[in-house]
């Protein structure tokens, strides 16, 4: 994506330098299992939308890769280049880039602004169905901080994501009084 902190990376980008970084040598399949666990369905981590995006981070020499022998089997894994770093901690900042100050992706929100579309009852029931959908991401945010809530900033991730769900269950209630 192109920005206004010359060589910007967009957020995927970044997003996965840094799982490279964190989790030093890694294969893609590594930063797919860690993005797949993540209770936020931001991204994809599909093999089609990860392979091909690493490669592109290595031909621009973000990340370098080495090949290993795990068993029978050779697979490649990846680390930051010195560039790749430098490319992350740009992304990281400061300064904050425009993109990354902003109002929470939020596909569930999208859907309420056409809530005028259902009926009165079947509003009542897109309610609850939000309501129970939270209680999983709430569920899904326990099990995230239970296998990765170790290290450096990991209660503030998993404080974040909770205070998330309390602030959309709140937005619920308020969302369900005005649509009666």
């Amino acid at each position: 994506m192109p920005g206004s902190r010359g060589d910007s990376r967009s957020e995927l980008e970044g997003f996965v330098l840094g799982l490279v970084w964190q989790l030093g040598p890694c294969s893609p399949y590594e930063v797919r299992r860690q993005m797949r666990a993540s209770p936020s369905s931001q991204w994809s981590a599909s093999a089609g939308a990860m392979y091909p995006l690493i490669r592109r981070l290595e031909s621009l020499g973000l990340v370098r890769s080495k090949a290993r022998r795990t068993g029978k089997r050779e697979r490649r894994e990846y680390e930051l280049t010195a560039r790749g770093l430098v490319a992350l901690r740009t992304w990281v900042g400061p300064p904050l880039a425009p993109e990354a100050v902003t109002v929470a992706h939020d596909p569930l929100r999208s859907r309420a602004r056409f809530l005028g579309v259902l009926g009165p009852t079947e509003r009542t029931a897109w309610v609850a169905a939000a309501r129970g959908a939270l209680d999983e991401v709430e569920r899904r945010i326990r099990e995230w901080d239970a296998a990765f809530g170790a290290g450096p900033g990991a209660a503030a991730m998993t404080a974040s994501g909770e205070l998330d769900v309390r602030s959309r269950r709140e937005w619920l209630g308020l969302l369900e009084k005005a649509s009666r």
